[in-house]
């Protein structure tokens, strides 16, 4: 899908609401959902085997929000590969290996941070072996938290380090997955 057809998309079906996952759970809070990567709502993985239990909850989500073979857009901000150092090579290769294009210019108005974050968006069909590189950056707070958009499915993936934050399409799918997932999320009542 090209950046316009993407942004099209967008608009049309999210209309004004910026890329940022915080931002949307805000804007579409009763098709909002949060799980937690790690059980007892643990932040950050210590061991191989939390690692691992990280990949196969996203991975158990991305099947059921994006489907095996299905068509996904990864939105994030872009990076320097000469400048950003904080950025490993490994998570700069998979990001490459995706063929990201420019998207356009998210605004710190928008955003909420500090200075405006030129985008970029690459097309993918789940599963690719780039996504465990990148949901394992996002989960160590090494790279900011992209999107994964499900345009077929109308559905969005936010992962942050600790978590996913999920728009769907319908409250009724909502409803489904709260069940579905009820031992991977918070015990506060708003699901943060």
């Amino acid at each position: 899908m090209s950046p316009e057809d993407f942004l099209d998309h967008w608009r049309q079906h999210y209309g004004e609401a910026p890329l940022v996952g915080h931002v949307l759970r805000a804007r579409f809070p009763r098709r909002w959902l949060r799980i937690h990567s790690l059980p007892e709502s643990k932040r950050y993985a210590e061991t191989e085997a939390e690692r691992a239990e990280i990949l196969r909850r996203q991975h158990r989500l991305l099947h059921d929000l994006i489907g095996h073979g299905g068509h996904c857009e990864l939105v994030f901000g872009d990076y320097d590969d000469d400048d950003d150092e904080r950025l490993p090579e490994a998570v700069r290769a998979a990001l490459r290996s995706l063929g990201p294009e420019p998207l356009g210019v998210l605004s710190a108005e928008e955003s909420g941070l500090a200075a405006d974050v030129p985008l970029r968006k690459a097309s993918f069909t789940w599963p690719h072996p780039a996504l465990d590189v990148i949901l394992l950056a996002v989960a160590d707070d090494v790279l900011e938290t992209p999107l994964l958009v499900s345009t077929e499915r109308r559905a969005i993936v936010a992962p942050y380090d600790g978590g996913v934050d999920m728009i769907v399409e319908r409250e009724e799918q909502r409803a489904e997955l709260l069940v579905r997932y009820a031992s991977w999320r918070s015990r506060h009542p708003a699901g943060l």
